[in-house]
């Protein structure tokens, strides 16, 4: 009988790891199915992101892949600089990057480089708010304009944003609205 419980244990630790061992079906506790949150691909969340700016921006009509392009340009960038051990678009950091959107585009931007410089420092922000580094180079973020006045823009916006910032990392609710908020841009 010993002989029999050995044989099935060591059994068990040459299983392939394709067919997992039976295991008792447990329900887990009600609070963990109230945190669950469906997992929504990037690509998904940043066309949503894409819809909102191109439905904001409605005196402008910015092609439909610019915004998009200058984001992932400026991910690889950093990735491949080293200043960074993975790609930072992850569904997270693009839905906090659509309430800072949300918040300080204004739908009266009348240029593209006005566009792409408040979407930019929007990113940066988010970079440098719930990214895995310190800090990051601001080179990559900017555009054209000076250096004062997109880290007085940086200030601003994160003055007018901050009590939300925190919110959204300590408010499970928060971001679920937020994140439905995105999603339904989508639809």
């Amino acid at each position: 009988m010993a002989y029999n419980r050995l044989k099935k244990s060591m059994k068990r630790r040459h299983c392939s790891p394709d067919i997992p061992a039976k295991r008792r079906q447990t329900d887990p506790p009600k609070a963990s199915q109230s945190c669950h949150q469906p997992y929504i691909p990037p690509n998904e969340l940043l066309r949503c992101l894409r819809l909102f700016l191109h439905q904001r921006c409605s005196k402008l009509r910015p092609s439909t892949i610019w915004p998009v392009r200058w984001l992932r340009n400026i991910d690889t960038h950093l990735f491949v600089a080293g200043y960074q051990s993975k790609k930072f678009l992850s569904s997270g950091s693009v839905v906090f990057l659509y309430m800072l959107c949300r918040d300080l585009i204004s739908p009266e931007i009348d240029s593209l480089d006005e566009l792409q410089a408040s979407l930019l420092t929007c990113y940066y922000i988010a970079y440098s708010y719930i990214g895995i580094e310190l800090g990051y180079p601001a080179k990559p973020f900017l555009m054209g304009g000076s250096r004062t006045t997109f880290w007085e823009r940086c200030i601003s916006y994160t003055q007018i944003m901050s009590s939300k910032m925190l919110k959204i990392n300590n408010n499970r609710r928060f971001y679920r609205e937020v994140l439905a908020e995105l999603k339904a841009m989508g639809r």
